[in-house]
């Protein structure tokens, strides 16, 4: 018995040189940093504070009533680490404080973290890559080349929500109408982040729910919301065996590849029907991809699509 208690006390010995050695990096870590204001900022003065109200009684009743003095100096050490890190919480060492005093610096900081306090749960309730879905519900609503006040307000509800800052609505109207294949592409881009399934599956809901704000569909959010519709099914699903649409561009003669090639510098011809073509993209809905067809026949580019 009295050697287990031997190696008990030979433990706890080496358990406050543990405590010392990793209390010294934890602080050593932000000392350089202590006079970075967004280093202090990120510092919680109020968790490091209940920490302490944790080892206090400890350290006093090893201290005073069972004269544990190891223990008792893993616990002293522990509240001066915390302490320390306190202080440069506060911003004490901050060029732009220096006139301030330290229990006013405390404050302040306090007050900081109470404004902050619910941005942990904000990051956890608001969906994946949701700055990337605000840029797609913005590019929607400019498909027909005018937001209405109902299409704003509903994007700015999910954008404060969310605690994102939008960019001015006037520049954005600026920008003109968004183009199919452009918020097609924000989509994938989005969908590319790998959000859960659930998520991206309510963001048809949400599409349709921006599209309709003014009562008005245009033929252009028809589309998109067709393809969209596909994309996030087929996403969900991960069925390959859906039914897809290739967009063909066939150069007539050199003159067509040339241009072909000025459009898309790094196009790459395929044999496809006896003949070199450039696959354009490959699409869900039959009627988006005949859409993205005549784009091209305007450029005067001949141009077909191929089911698969």
């Amino acid at each position: 018995m009295e050697l287990f208690l031997n190696i008990i006390q030979f433990l706890t010995s080496i358990a406050v040189a543990i405590t010392t050695i990793r209390m010294y990096f934890t602080v050593n870590k932000i000392w350089k940093r202590k006079s970075d204001n967004e280093v202090c900022a990120s510092i919680s003065i109020f968790a490091y504070s209940l920490a302490i109200m944790v080892h206090l009684p400890m350290m006093i009743r090893f201290l005073f009533i069972d004269t544990k003095f190891d223990v008792a100096a893993n616990e002293l050490i522990s509240i001066l680490a915390y302490l320390m890190i306190i202080l440069i919480g506060s911003g004490f060492w901050v060029r732009e404080n220096k006139k301030e005093g330290l229990f006013k610096l405390i404050l302040k900081a306090l007050k900081l973290e109470h404004k902050e306090k619910g941005e942990l749960v904000k990051s956890i309730t608001r969906p994946s890559g949701a700055s990337k879905i605000i840029k797609i519900l913005q590019k929607v609503a400019s498909l027909d080349n005018d937001f209405s006040d109902a299409e704003v307000k509903i994007i700015s509800d999910f954008a404060n929500g969310w605690n994102i800052e939008l960019p001015d609505w006037n520049m954005w109207r600026q920008k003109g109408q968004s183009s199919l294949l452009d918020v097609r592409n924000s989509l994938e881009e989005y969908l590319n982040t790998t959000p859960p399934n659930d998520q991206a599956a309510e963001l048809i809901d949400l599409l349709e729910i921006v599209i309709k704000a003014d009562n008005v569909v245009s033929k252009e959010e028809e589309l998109f919301l067709r393809e969209a519709t596909a994309i996030i099914r087929n996403y969900v699903s991960q069925d390959e065996t859906q039914k897809s649409y290739y967009v063909l561009l066939v150069p007539q003669n050199e003159q067509q590849k040339n241009a072909i090639h000025d459009l898309f510098p790094e196009a790459k011809f395929v044999e496809r029907r006896g003949g070199n073509v450039f696959v354009r993209g490959q699409y869900y809905s039959r009627r988006f991809a005949e859409a993205i067809c005549t784009k091209y026949i305007e450029l005067g580019l001949f141009t077909i699509t191929e089911r698969v």
